[in-house]
This record gives C-alpha cells, structure tokens and sequence, in this order.
C-alpha cells in the first residue's frame, strides 16, 4: 500500500477513528487502526468490539494495499504534523510515513488479526436528518445511567411505531422522550435499546448530513457524509460508518413508559425563563450537600421562590413566572432541574404538576416533542 495524503485532511478522518479507539483494548489488535488504499479510495477503521467505525475519502493511491498500525502513537503523530503533505506506504514488516523532511516508521501489526467489520442483517433501514437524530440523543443522554443496577436502564430505548420513533432515557427517578414523526409509515415496529456510549459517540459524529440508520437482530448501522473546513477555504468530504452492538434487556424496558408522563390537561401549568431559574440554581445548590441535596421551590401567583437550608447555610432567591394558581411548595435534586434547564434552547419552558408529590412535566412549550419527567423529594 502506498497513499499521499495532506495531513490536515487525515486528521480529520482521524477524529472519528479515535472516538472508538479503546485505550484499553481487550485484544491487542484492537489497538491498532486498519487502513486500505484502492481506487483512489483511503479506508480507515478501528473497532472496540462493541462498536465499530469506517472512514472513507478520496486520496491519491499509489499502490494499493492494507496494513494496521498502532492507533495511539499514529494519531499523535498525524497530529503533529499540521498541514505536511505525507506519503504513506507500507514495507515488508514496518509502515514508512514521509514528509518532505522527515521519515517515521512504524512497525506493523497483524492485517489478518484485525476483526472483520460486523454484518447488519437488516430488518429496518430508514433515513433521517442527522441534526434531528443529534438533537434527541443530547436531550435524552443526561437521563441514562450506563451504571445502573438494572441492565435495561443502562442505554436508551428506539421505540420504532408506525408513523413515528420515540427515543427514552431513564435512570427510573427521571425520564426525558423525543419524538420524531415520519411522513411514510414504517413496515416494521420493534424496539432496541443503544448503549449510553453509542449514543455519546453519535453526538459527535452526526451533523445535518442526511443518515441511514439500519436495525438488526443484535446490531445498528448508522452511515452519514461529511464536510470539513481545513482552513485556506479548502474542504474534506467522505463517509462514515458506524455500526454497534445493540443492548439485551428491551423487553423488560418500562414497557408503559408513556403513561407516566403527566397529563398537562389535569396539571397546574407554570410557564418560567429558562436562564433566569438555571442562574438561580447553580448559586442555590452551593448552598446544598451530599446529607441534603435538594431545592424547595415556592410557587405563588406570578413569583417563584427556590431556597435550600442546611449544614452548609442556606440561600433564598425570587423570580418573576407565569402562573396564577394555588400556592404549592416541591423539592427536587438541583441537578435533576439543571441538567434539563442546559439543554432546552427556548427562552421560556413549561412546568406542569398535578401534586407536590407526584412526578412533574417540563417541556420547551406545550406541542414540543421534547418531554422531561421528574420526581419530587419531600419537602421536610
């Protein structure tokens, strides 16, 4: 094998290489990262065993070929060498790179040791947005657990439907559900549950480039396009496949998860500004411990009141909000409210609650296809 490529544009197939990269590889091969050269196509893969990325671009390919290389020391390397013209060519039992001024070489690991890329018998394959996908993963992620005593908690739930996809994170005290509505029905419903670092590694790898998401048996593919800027208004464009093993555990995912959320019709509704109470609660929960780690907050007509009090002192703070119902005082874990309050982009967002008691409902705005469950604590 033997390629010439800019180093820029390598780095940039590179992230997404490293994403999956395992520093602590259960075998010694998957510490290395395949790479193929033909028709004028440059491969790169890595693999953990649990998840697995492709990366293809153009390039120019001298003489075609496939060779591994240590993953950790090629990266930092490659991203030592900003903006050099490399040639990359495999020997007999090393792998040369050369810039104009220098020469590196690394001694090569085993092409037949390094795992074939799992097949996706697929059973489902649809396409969607990339931005959309991106955004119901940030908005979901912060509810899971990969943790949690119970194993189907330990990812988040694709509850596929006829006309719609549903995507759940719980931890079981919280819960947030996105849903995505398609104008043509899907043939097939199912169920999958996608590992907590899946859906982490799809934040980053996703952006408004269409994707195609295939479901199998015990794996999901997601393969997308994309665009780089390298500086100098130069561009890198090429694909990449990601592909994971799916978690066990989905039938015993609350199967009536929907049901617990409240019905806004039968709440009392607040609406409040999202930077105003999220200021709030970072300066009150200084005030809160890990023996009392809760916030009250007082809702009366039109002002809200949060405080804590507690071995570490105490802390009371007023915000004007929309709301013109009975007085009733709640508690909650301040990161249970925050860790919403950081990812809704709406200026304002909607409270809902039936009881002091009872799991509240919040949401960027009543028709909003983001919904977040939470539970209170006792307010003594």
């Amino acid at each position: 094998m033997k390629v010439k490529i800019n180093s820029d544009v390598l780095n940039v197939c590179l992230d997404y290489i490293s994403d999956v990269l395992p520093t602590k590889p259960v075998m010694a091969i998957c510490s290395g990262i395949f790479l193929e050269g033909k028709d004028n196509n440059l491969t790169l893969i890595s693999t953990d065993l649990e998840n697995t990325v492709k990366v293809n671009l153009e390039c120019e390919v001298k003489e075609k070929g496939q060779c591994v290389v240590n993953g950790k020391q090629f990266i930092s390397l490659i991203k030592q060498l900003k903006g050099k013209d490399l040639e990359i060519e495999k020997k007999e039992k090393t792998i040369e790179i050369k810039e104009e001024f220098s020469k590196y070489t690394f001694i090569e690991m085993e092409v037949e040791d390094f795992p074939k890329i799992p097949k996706v018998s697929s059973d489902i394959t649809f396409k969607i947005k990339g931005e959309t996908l991106k955004e119901s993963f940030k908005k979901v992620i912060f509810c899971i657990d990969p943790e949690n005593p119970k194993h189907e908690y330990r990812g988040g739930l694709l509850d596929i439907r006829e006309k719609f996809i549903n995507i759940v994170g719980t931890d079981t005290r919280r819960l947030s559900l996105f849903s995505i509505l398609f104008e043509t029905p899907f043939k097939k419903t199912t169920r999958v549950l996608l590992s907590y670092s899946l859906m982490k590694k799809m934040i980053n790898v996703l952006n408004e480039e269409e994707v195609e998401i295939s479901i199998g048996k015990n794996n999901i593919s997601f393969q997308t396009n994309f665009t780089k800027n390298i500086g100098d208004n130069k561009k890198v464009t090429g694909s990449v496949l990601f592909i994971s093993q799916l978690l066990a555990g989905v039938e015993e995912f609350h199967p009536n998860y929907e049901k617990v959320i409240p019905d806004i019709k039968k709440s009392k509704i607040s609406y409040i500004n999202t930077d105003l109470l999220l200021s709030s609660l970072k300066r009150i929960s200084i005030f809160t411990s890990e023996i009392n780690n809760k916030v009250k907050l007082s809702f009366k007509k039109d002002f809200l009141t949060i405080s804590t009090s507690g071995e570490q002192g105490e802390a009371v703070e007023k915000i004007g909000i929309s709301y013109n119902d009975e007085e009733t005082e709640m508690a909650f874990s301040p990161d249970f409210l925050i860790d919403f309050l950081q990812v809704n982009e709406k200026e304002t967002f909607l409270f809902a609650f039936t009881s002091p008691t009872k799991p509240v409902l919040m949401k960027p705005e009543e028709n909003s296809n983001f919904s977040y469950v939470c539970v209170t604590l006792k307010t003594e």
